[in-house]
């Protein structure tokens, strides 16, 4: 088991490869190993340029939380360009919601909801 000591707020995961694929299997490989190693602190996805939005996705699919800006990349969800940060933040937000509103979801468990981070 990981030795947090108190000390860790969160693990971060950043997936930099630009093959969706590769960085999601990275991010799923990361997770599982945490999750064997009985980590109990709360996993921040991040991912970079192409794969923003799939990596901001699985971390809603993983109630996991994440983290968007224009330094990640600019493209919004729908291929535009975005004006601001707060453009990206609300776009990953609506990201969040429509899995929340999702029937297909897997049982979301309690203390789960989007929070900022």
């Amino acid at each position: 088991m990981l030795e947090w000591g108190g000390r860790a707020l969160r693990v971060l995961v950043e997936a930099g490869e630009q093959d969706i694929g590769h960085a999601l299997a990275v991010a799923d490989g990361i997770g599982a190993v945490l999750g064997r190693a009985g980590a109990r602190r709360p996993i921040l996805l991040h991912g970079v340029d192409v794969t923003i939005w799939r990596i901001v996705t699985r971390a809603a699919k993983r109630c996991w939380s994440t983290r968007v800006g224009l330094e990640d990349g600019s493209g919004l969800t729908d291929g535009t360009v975005a004006a601001s940060n707060v453009a990206l933040v609300t776009a990953a937000i609506e990201v969040f919601n429509r899995r929340a509103r999702s029937p297909l979801k897997p049982h979301r468990p309690r203390g789960c909801p989007l929070q900022a981070s």
